[in-house]
């Protein structure tokens, strides 16, 4: 665990525009009390997509920034909104499903980040959203099945990995980038774990019916 971020929702002044979110989130030094809420001290301005149960906690890697940084993105670490920055646990290695223990604290990761133009307003830069999906800088979130506390420098230790679990960086792949790839709609709703909005928006898929992600995403 690189670093542990909660923040309250606050009026942000981002892109000449004035937003009520709780996205911009400050490092914590002290143990923070994790329930299946999420950590004490953190909010969500849109309760709509953000937080609850299966979003109790946001994970992003912190081997993503290195890669940002070398496709010429100057940004700080935490810029992309997370509660906790990883390290060694990127999408690609992580499953939906996955139950980790860190000291007294259970956790299991849900879904993958799908990121918003929330992010795009904070940096002034409308092609961040879109580079998230598309190359896999998603991240993911966690939900708690055994509150606990958690602190910089805790370690995660995977515990449980469910048979038939597809990656957060498949599921990403699947669900934002080939999106009509059959085989992979087909892998998904047959994996544990994932979200029911999304099976729905597959099977819908199957029957022809595209979702339109631009509200989401923002206009490139």
């Amino acid at each position: 665990m690189r670093r542990v971020r909660t923040g309250p929702v606050v009026t942000q002044k981002w892109s000449g525009r004035e937003i009520s979110t709780g996205a911009a989130k400050a490092p914590r030094a002290d143990r923070v009390i994790a329930t299946e809420n999420g950590l004490d001290g953190d909010a969500q301005g849109n309760l709509k997509v953000h937080g609850g149960p299966n979003k109790a906690m946001c994970c992003y890697p912190f081997e993503f920034m290195t890669q940002w940084a070398a496709d010429g993105f100057d940004l700080p670490e935490g810029a992309f909104f997370e509660n906790l920055t990883l390290e060694d646990l990127p999408d690609q290695v992580v499953y939906l499903g996955d139950i980790f223990e860190l000291n007294d604290l259970t956790v299991q990761v849900t879904q993958p980040r799908r990121p918003c133009a929330t992010v795009s307003a904070r940096w002034s830069d409308r092609r961040l959203p879109r580079l998230m999906q598309s190359t896999s800088r998603s991240g993911y979130y966690l939900r708690v099945l055994r509150p606990g506390t958690i602190a910089e420098g805790d370690t995660m230790r995977l515990v449980t990995r469910l048979p038939g679990a597809v990656s957060v960086a498949e599921t990403n792949r699947v669900m934002n980038i080939d999106r009509q790839d059959v085989e992979g709609i087909h892998r998904l709703l047959a994996a544990p774990e994932l979200p029911e909005r999304w099976r729905a928006t597959l099977y819908r898929r199957l029957e022809g019916q595209l979702e339109d992600d631009t509200t989401r995403l923002g206009n490139p």
